[in-house]
Protein backbone atom coordinates (compact mmCIF):
# COMPACT_ATOMS: atom_id res chain seq x y z
CA UNK A 1 0.00 0.00 0.00
CA UNK A 2 2.84 2.55 0.92
CA UNK A 3 4.60 2.16 -2.34
CA UNK A 4 0.85 2.47 -4.46
CA UNK A 5 0.50 5.70 -2.22
CA UNK A 6 3.92 6.75 -2.77
CA UNK A 7 4.16 6.06 -6.44
CA UNK A 8 1.03 8.23 -6.96
CA UNK A 9 2.68 11.67 -5.37
CA UNK A 10 5.67 10.66 -7.77
CA UNK A 11 3.30 10.96 -10.75
CA UNK A 12 1.19 13.84 -9.57
CA UNK A 13 4.73 16.37 -9.13
CA UNK A 14 5.65 14.45 -12.64
CA UNK A 15 2.87 15.98 -14.48
CA UNK A 16 4.26 19.38 -13.62
CA UNK A 17 7.45 18.39 -15.65
CA UNK A 18 7.98 17.49 -19.13
CA UNK A 19 6.80 14.62 -20.44
CA UNK A 20 8.70 11.40 -18.78
CA UNK A 21 10.79 9.32 -20.74
CA UNK A 22 10.83 5.74 -21.06
CA UNK A 23 8.41 5.67 -18.47
CA UNK A 24 10.71 7.27 -15.77
CA UNK A 25 10.34 10.64 -13.90
CA UNK A 26 12.18 13.66 -16.05
CA UNK A 27 13.26 15.87 -13.33
CA UNK A 28 14.37 18.94 -15.00
CA UNK A 29 15.51 20.80 -12.41
CA UNK A 30 18.64 19.95 -9.96
CA UNK A 31 21.10 20.73 -6.83
CA UNK A 32 23.13 22.95 -5.54
CA UNK A 33 22.38 24.22 -9.30
CA UNK A 34 18.51 23.85 -11.32
CA UNK A 35 18.47 21.61 -13.83
CA UNK A 36 16.16 23.56 -15.93
CA UNK A 37 13.05 24.71 -14.53
CA UNK A 38 12.53 25.02 -10.76
CA UNK A 39 10.65 22.00 -9.57
CA UNK A 40 10.68 22.70 -5.47
CA UNK A 41 7.06 22.12 -4.29
CA UNK A 42 6.55 23.15 -1.01
CA UNK A 43 5.36 20.03 1.89
CA UNK A 44 2.44 21.77 3.71
CA UNK A 45 -0.95 19.21 2.29
CA UNK A 46 1.91 15.82 1.13
CA UNK A 47 0.11 13.32 3.35
CA UNK A 48 1.37 10.24 1.35
CA UNK A 49 5.13 11.54 2.51
CA UNK A 50 3.75 12.33 6.54
CA UNK A 51 6.22 9.87 8.23
CA UNK A 52 9.34 11.03 6.13
CA UNK A 53 8.25 14.99 6.41
CA UNK A 54 7.78 14.65 10.30
CA UNK A 55 11.54 12.49 10.42
CA UNK A 56 13.60 15.20 7.92
CA UNK A 57 15.51 17.46 10.49
CA UNK A 58 16.82 21.16 10.54
CA UNK A 59 19.93 22.13 11.59
CA UNK A 60 19.95 25.87 13.33
CA UNK A 61 22.89 27.70 14.53
CA UNK A 62 21.67 28.12 18.54
CA UNK A 63 22.47 31.64 18.38
CA UNK A 64 19.36 31.95 16.01
CA UNK A 65 17.12 30.76 18.61
CA UNK A 66 15.82 33.23 21.63
CA UNK A 67 14.03 31.83 24.47
CA UNK A 68 10.60 33.60 25.39
CA UNK A 69 9.10 31.82 28.54
CA UNK A 70 8.25 28.20 26.58
CA UNK A 71 8.83 29.32 23.14
CA UNK A 72 12.14 29.93 20.95
CA UNK A 73 11.78 33.07 18.68
CA UNK A 74 13.82 33.46 15.62
CA UNK A 75 15.20 36.97 13.62
CA UNK A 76 13.45 36.68 10.35
CA UNK A 77 15.55 36.54 7.59
CA UNK A 78 14.18 36.26 4.30
CA UNK A 79 16.12 34.75 1.25
CA UNK A 80 15.97 38.38 -0.82
CA UNK A 81 17.64 39.72 2.65
CA UNK A 82 20.48 37.23 2.50
CA UNK A 83 21.68 37.06 -1.47
CA UNK A 84 21.18 39.86 -3.99
CA UNK A 85 18.90 37.51 -6.07
CA UNK A 86 16.80 38.60 -9.48
CA UNK A 87 13.38 39.01 -9.98
CA UNK A 88 12.16 35.97 -10.78
CA UNK A 89 13.79 33.55 -8.49
CA UNK A 90 11.38 31.76 -6.25
CA UNK A 91 10.77 31.52 -2.03
CA UNK A 92 12.79 35.08 -1.92
CA UNK A 93 9.59 35.84 0.56
CA UNK A 94 10.53 32.94 3.06
CA UNK A 95 12.88 32.68 5.71
CA UNK A 96 15.87 31.19 6.12
CA UNK A 97 17.33 29.83 9.04
CA UNK A 98 18.82 26.71 8.87
CA UNK A 99 22.50 25.41 7.65
CA UNK A 100 22.19 21.79 7.14
CA UNK A 101 19.45 18.96 6.63
CA UNK A 102 19.04 15.23 8.43
CA UNK A 103 17.14 12.19 8.68
CA UNK A 104 16.05 10.64 11.77
CA UNK A 105 16.85 7.03 11.87
CA UNK A 106 16.37 5.87 15.44
CA UNK A 107 14.03 7.36 18.23
CA UNK A 108 16.66 9.50 19.32
CA UNK A 109 19.03 9.82 16.34
CA UNK A 110 20.15 11.64 13.01
CA UNK A 111 21.90 10.65 10.11
CA UNK A 112 23.26 13.81 8.37
CA UNK A 113 26.74 15.06 6.36
CA UNK A 114 30.06 14.68 8.19
CA UNK A 115 30.86 17.92 7.23
CA UNK A 116 27.46 19.40 9.27
CA UNK A 117 28.93 18.80 12.53
CA UNK A 118 31.99 17.72 12.71
CA UNK A 119 33.51 18.98 16.29
CA UNK A 120 32.39 19.42 19.45
CA UNK A 121 31.87 22.73 19.65
CA UNK A 122 29.47 22.21 16.20
CA UNK A 123 27.59 19.65 18.18
CA UNK A 124 27.38 22.00 21.39
CA UNK A 125 26.35 25.02 18.79
CA UNK A 126 23.37 22.78 16.55
CA UNK A 127 19.76 22.62 17.66
CA UNK A 128 17.33 20.21 15.63
CA UNK A 129 13.49 20.64 14.26
CA UNK A 130 11.56 18.42 12.55
CA UNK A 131 9.01 19.50 9.64
CA UNK A 132 9.14 22.81 9.45
CA UNK A 133 7.47 23.78 6.62
CA UNK A 134 6.47 27.00 4.93
CA UNK A 135 3.18 26.69 6.74
CA UNK A 136 4.96 26.54 9.89
CA UNK A 137 6.99 28.88 9.16
CA UNK A 138 4.64 32.13 9.70
CA UNK A 139 4.23 31.01 13.48
CA UNK A 140 7.39 32.33 13.81
CA UNK A 141 8.50 30.32 17.11
CA UNK A 142 8.89 26.33 18.63
CA UNK A 143 7.84 25.29 21.67
CA UNK A 144 10.26 24.45 23.55
CA UNK A 145 9.45 21.04 23.26
CA UNK A 146 9.83 21.27 19.32
CA UNK A 147 13.29 22.02 19.70
CA UNK A 148 16.21 19.08 20.45
CA UNK A 149 20.01 19.32 21.30
CA UNK A 150 23.31 17.85 20.22
CA UNK A 151 23.93 15.01 22.91
CA UNK A 152 26.84 13.35 20.94
CA UNK A 153 28.14 12.32 17.52
CA UNK A 154 28.04 9.39 17.59
CA UNK A 155 29.43 8.29 14.30
CA UNK A 156 31.53 10.48 12.24
CA UNK A 157 32.87 9.56 8.80
CA UNK A 158 34.27 11.39 6.15
CA UNK A 159 36.24 9.68 3.26
CA UNK A 160 36.17 12.30 0.38
CA UNK A 161 38.21 10.14 -1.56
CA UNK A 162 35.97 7.25 -1.29
CA UNK A 163 32.82 9.40 -1.49
CA UNK A 164 31.99 8.76 2.81
CA UNK A 165 30.63 12.14 4.56
CA UNK A 166 27.99 11.07 7.05
CA UNK A 167 27.24 11.79 10.75
CA UNK A 168 25.46 9.85 13.14
CA UNK A 169 24.07 12.65 16.28
CA UNK A 170 22.46 11.24 19.19
CA UNK A 171 19.84 13.94 20.32
CA UNK A 172 18.99 15.22 24.11
CA UNK A 173 16.15 12.98 23.69
CA UNK A 174 13.69 11.15 21.42
CA UNK A 175 11.78 13.08 18.96
CA UNK A 176 8.41 13.38 19.51
CA UNK A 177 5.17 12.98 17.31
CA UNK A 178 8.10 11.39 14.45
CA UNK A 179 8.78 8.01 13.17
CA UNK A 180 12.37 7.14 12.31
CA UNK A 181 12.42 5.96 8.30
CA UNK A 182 13.41 2.69 7.10
CA UNK A 183 16.57 2.12 5.37
CA UNK A 184 16.45 0.50 1.84
CA UNK A 185 18.77 -3.02 1.98
CA UNK A 186 19.64 -2.04 -1.26
CA UNK A 187 20.57 1.00 -3.53
CA UNK A 188 17.96 1.90 -5.90
CA UNK A 189 19.44 1.80 -10.16
CA UNK A 190 19.58 3.68 -12.87
CA UNK A 191 16.62 5.28 -14.00
CA UNK A 192 14.66 4.58 -10.99
CA UNK A 193 12.62 7.88 -9.63
CA UNK A 194 13.34 8.99 -5.77
CA UNK A 195 12.28 11.65 -3.98
CA UNK A 196 14.23 14.61 -2.49
CA UNK A 197 13.23 16.00 1.18
CA UNK A 198 15.43 19.17 2.50
CA UNK A 199 15.86 22.60 3.58
CA UNK A 200 17.58 24.25 0.66
CA UNK A 201 19.01 27.10 1.81
CA UNK A 202 17.89 26.92 5.41
CA UNK A 203 14.34 27.34 3.82
CA UNK A 204 11.02 26.00 5.13
CA UNK A 205 11.28 22.32 3.72
CA UNK A 206 10.90 21.33 -0.32
CA UNK A 207 10.33 18.33 -1.98
CA UNK A 208 11.65 17.13 -5.54
CA UNK A 209 11.76 14.34 -8.10
CA UNK A 210 14.67 13.03 -9.80
CA UNK A 211 15.98 9.40 -11.15
CA UNK A 212 19.21 7.65 -10.31
CA UNK A 213 21.58 8.48 -13.23
CA UNK A 214 23.70 5.66 -14.51
CA UNK A 215 26.69 7.52 -13.33
CA UNK A 216 26.00 6.42 -9.84
CA UNK A 217 28.71 4.02 -8.29
CA UNK A 218 28.73 1.18 -5.20
CA UNK A 219 29.22 4.42 -2.66
CA UNK A 220 27.77 7.56 -4.20
CA UNK A 221 23.84 7.60 -6.06
CA UNK A 222 23.61 10.25 -8.73
CA UNK A 223 20.71 12.64 -9.38
CA UNK A 224 19.66 15.59 -10.52
CA UNK A 225 17.00 17.20 -8.26
CA UNK A 226 16.86 20.65 -6.49
CA UNK A 227 19.44 20.76 -3.84
CA UNK A 228 21.12 23.75 -2.24
CA UNK A 229 23.83 24.51 0.48
CA UNK A 230 21.70 24.33 3.47
CA UNK A 231 20.24 20.65 1.70
CA UNK A 232 23.51 18.98 2.74
CA UNK A 233 22.81 16.03 4.91
CA UNK A 234 18.95 15.70 3.93
CA UNK A 235 17.48 12.13 2.60
CA UNK A 236 16.98 10.89 -0.54
CA UNK A 237 13.68 8.00 -0.44
CA UNK A 238 12.73 5.54 -3.15
CA UNK A 239 9.28 4.90 -4.05
CA UNK A 240 8.23 2.80 -0.87
CA UNK A 241 9.21 5.66 0.96
CA UNK A 242 12.75 4.54 2.44
CA UNK A 243 15.59 6.30 2.74
CA UNK A 244 18.22 5.24 0.27
CA UNK A 245 21.12 8.38 0.38
CA UNK A 246 21.80 11.47 2.21
CA UNK A 247 23.51 14.38 0.35
CA UNK A 248 27.16 14.97 0.32
CA UNK A 249 27.91 17.28 -2.33
CA UNK A 250 26.60 18.71 -5.73
CA UNK A 251 26.95 21.55 -8.14
CA UNK A 252 27.63 24.89 -6.72
CA UNK A 253 24.25 27.46 -6.24
CA UNK A 254 26.26 30.34 -7.42
CA UNK A 255 29.55 32.09 -7.71
CA UNK A 256 30.64 34.08 -4.90
CA UNK A 257 32.16 36.63 -6.77
CA UNK A 258 28.85 37.22 -8.70
CA UNK A 259 27.24 37.76 -5.51
CA UNK A 260 30.42 40.20 -4.46
CA UNK A 261 29.97 42.07 -7.64
CA UNK A 262 26.46 42.30 -7.75
CA UNK A 263 26.18 43.70 -4.15
CA UNK A 264 28.87 46.92 -4.87
CA UNK A 265 27.23 47.54 -8.14
CA UNK A 266 23.39 46.99 -6.86
CA UNK A 267 22.60 44.47 -9.53
CA UNK A 268 21.72 40.31 -8.68
CA UNK A 269 22.65 37.35 -9.71
CA UNK A 270 20.83 34.50 -10.38
CA UNK A 271 20.86 30.58 -9.27
CA UNK A 272 23.08 28.58 -11.73
CA UNK A 273 21.24 26.54 -14.25
CA UNK A 274 21.96 23.33 -16.24
CA UNK A 275 20.38 21.27 -19.11
CA UNK A 276 19.36 17.75 -17.83
CA UNK A 277 22.59 15.59 -17.86
CA UNK A 278 25.00 18.55 -18.71
CA UNK A 279 26.49 18.58 -14.97
CA UNK A 280 27.47 16.01 -12.34
CA UNK A 281 24.28 15.88 -10.79
CA UNK A 282 23.91 15.71 -6.69
CA UNK A 283 26.07 12.90 -4.48
CA UNK A 284 24.20 11.21 -2.36
CA UNK A 285 25.85 8.94 0.11
CA UNK A 286 24.16 5.03 -0.60
CA UNK A 287 22.68 4.74 3.18
CA UNK A 288 22.88 0.95 2.39
CA UNK A 289 26.33 0.08 2.25
CA UNK A 290 26.72 2.30 5.88
CA UNK A 291 27.19 0.35 9.12
CA UNK A 292 24.78 2.49 11.18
Amino acid sequence: MKRVLLALILMTMAACAPAPEQGVVNNTAGSAVIYGEDTRQEINADSNLKQQISATALLVESRKLHVQERVFTFDLFRLKDNYPLCEGERFTEQPVLGFCSGVLIAPDKVLTAAHCLNTTKTCEDTRFVFGWSEAKSRVGTFASSEVYACKNIVKQVQNIGKGLDYAVIELDRPVAGATPVTIAPTAPTPGESVVSLSYPLGLPMKKDVGRILPTSTATLLKTEVDTFSGSSGSPLFDTEGRLVGILSRGTEDFDEDDIYNARMHNTCVNFQRCKNGSCFGESFVNTSILDL
